[in-house]
């Protein structure tokens, strides 16, 4: 990840401040190339990232989450406060204040991530340092991030891997025992989780299973038995090292209908009209436009609201966005997930949510694992696999 590091300094280095400073735990994740155990569960507790045109990076942050950094290989220093010294923000927004004096920046302009972080936390640490000038750097992190390096793409793509590898294991508890004795939904679910995590990802985020009518719509309690001859979605998002995938599978328990294998085909119809646009120089609006005429022209229904995509990266969804509004134009090196949105026999949604590279020539699929190209039948023969 050397290349990476280099484009992050040199990002910092021509910005118009004289440090920048990350709360964002993608952000963080991101600059700091190391991975904050299920930080994104616990948004009471910071940390922060301190990028000094002159002098080392700083991480400030609680002490058991120094251990995972200072692990991970972290070069920079470290400052650890204690969260039991006060109540909310006042013990980060004291070691923000000490650092920066220390520093010699308690009068210079900082770059900070806006988006990530509240107003009453940068309004109490401008009141510490009123000297400081707090300046948004967000586009300056979107468009680092926008663009990944050989090796992030390595990271998501061996994240594709073990997040199909897990959802597979998960539908192999199922052969011969949806009825007898059963799974419920919930259970099933977990049983994806457990599996993602076991084939080597280095965390689980968003996850949902959505049987038969609770199909209808993008999410539903975990809660029931799944039941033989229901389609099943399966959205899952998970991570390697601090880059995600977010992909979307579809099964049937038993031997799908007709109708059932129509639908899906129907899907992968429009799929196929936006993999001939994803390419450099289309922009996002233009990929999304030709989905909707294919679908016209093919008289196939989608769920237009959701749009067909977004990027992934440090985070599960991020820029570009694959919608009737963005004018972003794809350029290699973009990482995208495809999901359109068609419906099943019951009105139920059905996607095959894949991600995909931008190359030079058009786009490659990082999420290969598995074709996907058919329902998954979960008939009781392990065969299928």
């Amino acid at each position: 990840m050397d290349q990476l590091e280099a484009k992050i300094k040199t990002a910092i280095e021509e910005c118009d401040c004289d440090a920048v400073l990350a709360f964002g735990v993608d952000n963080f994740n991101y600059l700091t190339r190391t991975v904050l155990p299920f930080a994104e569960h616990y948004p009471t507790r910071k940390a922060v990232a301190l990028f000094p045109k002159d002098g080392a990076p700083v991480v400030v942050c609680p002490y058991d989450w120094s251990e995972a950094v200072m692990d991970q290989g972290w070069r920079g220093e470290v400052v650890v406060y204690d969260e039991n010294e006060a109540m909310g923000d006042e013990t980060i927004v004291k070691s923000l204040e000490q650092l920066l004096v220390s520093l010699g920046l308690d009068k210079k302009k900082i770059g900070i991530d806006a988006t990530r972080v509240t107003k009453g936390l940068i309004d109490s640490v401008s009141k510490k340092l009123p000297g400081a000038q707090f300046e948004p750097v967000d586009p300056m992190i979107n468009d680092l991030r926008i663009i990944k390096t050989p090796g992030e793409i390595s990271f998501i793509e061996q994240v594709c891997k073990k997040t199909d590898r897990g959802i597979i294991y998960a539908l192999m508890h199922l052969e011969g025992v949806v009825e007898n004795p059963g799974y419920t939904i919930a259970e099933f679910t977990e049983r994806i989780r457990v599996h993602v995590n076991e084939n080597g990802a280095s965390g689980v985020g968003l996850l949902n299973s959505a049987p038969g009518s609770d199909g209808q719509i993008y999410y539903t309690p975990q809660r029931g038995w799944i039941k033989n001859g229901d389609l099943l979605r399966m959205d899952i998002s998970a991570h390697y090292m601090g880059y995600w995938t977010n992909i979307g599978r579809m099964a049937v328990t038993g031997r799908p209908t007709s109708e059932q294998e129509s639908a899906y085909e129907d899907n992968l119809k429009l799929k196929k009209a936006a993999l001939e646009m994803l390419k450099p120089e289309v922009t996002c609006n233009e990929v999304y436009a030709h989905v909707v005429r294919a679908a016209e022209k093919q008289a196939i229904g989608f769920w237009k609201e959701a749009g067909i995509g977004h990027g992934v990266g440090a985070s599960h969804h991020e820029p570009p966005y694959l919608n009737l509004t963005c004018s972003t134009e794809l350029k290699p090196g973009m990482v995208l997930a495809l999901d359109i949105y068609t419906y099943g026999p019951r009105q139920e949604l059905i996607h095959s949510k894949d991600i995909y590279v931008i190359t030079e020539e058009g786009n490659r699929k990082l999420s290969w694992y598995r074709s996907w190209d058919k329902l998954y039948a979960v008939t009781g023969f392990r065969a299928t696999h």
